[in-house]
């Protein structure tokens, strides 16, 4: 028997996978249906996947906001004629410009009736551009947070719900050509950790939840190598970005939905290589010190909620690094 399965021995975990797929599927759809959904970005590339996904879990209505009005009033209609119903609303919005996201918001409130999940996933990149750079993933990314706390919020007559951030799963390795990219996605960390404070989710009700995708098949990914500050930059940035597995957007909205079943308000997680989702940690500054002993540096890292790990490592610069 050693090394080999019988017949019904593989019948029978077939059909305990499906089972358990059915049953995240179950639960996903509980927290899913019937709720009213709004995606910034939503007219391609991952915002047009989390909208598919969210239709597939018989979201009630969803919203996308987007800058390209072309593409956003195609895709309302094409899912109009699918549903033979009003199911997706297209609102034209800069996510930088505060007043039309104001704007967007209130119009958003009226059609949904209320607003239960915000995916604030609008971003570029493009690092000649670097102040448009950080004006829409950084201002963008506050402007939709900041009117989604207040719309959401239980406080200020919502009903609490769910706000998703988007930042990246940024690899050291591929950043040296991304300075200010990279700069703005690690804001997006900071802004999440902010509002997801035990005191801000006591009184909003409010669940913030970071989505840190890593390298994704996008519009935006294809097209990054001719955005980079140097021309220098490009070949490097393109040999460094053949190192890693590169997947869909299709999978990171499929880890999005395990994500809102699971995930704890202020809770970071990552998808990459088209893996399952996992969390990660921002180690806490109090506990992440340097100190040396007998020419060695000792880092005490809090790598886990509870867990202190402590590392030896050599007194080299790029080692200190390394393990720091």
């Amino acid at each position: 028997m050693e090394g080999k399965i019988e017949p019904g021995m593989r019948a029978f975990r077939r059909r305990s996978s499906a089972s358990e797929r059915a049953k995240e599927i179950e639960a996903i759809n509980c927290i899913v249906s019937g709720k009213n959904v709004l995606i910034t970005g939503g007219a391609a590339g991952l915002g047009y996947a989390f909208l598919n996904h969210f239709l597939k879990h018989i979201a009630n209505k969803i919203v996308i906001l987007d800058i390209d009005v072309e593409a956003g009033k195609r895709i309302a209609l094409g899912i109009e004629k699918s549903y033979g119903e009003k199911k997706v609303h297209f609102i034209h919005a800069d996510v930088s410009n505060h007043k039309q996201m104001s704007e967007a918001f209130e119009e958003a409130s009226s059609l949904l009736g209320n607003i239960d999940i915000v995916v604030n996933n609008a971003g570029i990149l493009d690092e000649r551009r670097w102040e448009k750079e950080i004006a829409v993933n950084i201002g963008g990314m506050i402007n939709t947070a900041m009117l989604a706390m207040k719309y959401m919020s239980r406080n200020t007559g919502g009903h609490g719900g769910i706000l998703v951030n988007v930042s990246q799963h940024v690899d050291i390795r591929n950043t040296a050509q991304l300075p200010v990219y990279t700069a703005t996605k690690h804001a997006v960390i900071g802004l999440s950790q902010s509002l997801s404070d035990p005191n801000h989710y006591e009184k909003t009700g409010v669940t913030v939840i970071t989505l840190c995708p890593g390298l994704t098949e996008t519009a935006l990914t294809v097209d990054s190598p001719n955005k980079l500050l140097s021309r220098v930059m490009k070949a490097d940035f393109v040999k460094n970005l053949e190192q890693f597995a590169i997947q869909t957007p299709y999978i990171v909205a499929q880890g999005l939905m395990t994500i809102l079943r699971i995930g704890e308000t202020g809770s970071i997680w990552v998808i990459e290589s088209g893996k399952a989702p996992y969390e990660v940690y921002v180690p806490n500054p109090c506990t992440l010190r340097r100190y040396y002993k007998n020419n060695l540096a000792h880092v005490d890292a809090k790598v886990t909620r509870g867990h202190t790990i402590r590392e030896v490592c050599e007194t080299t610069r790029a080692s200190l690094m390394s393990c720091a």
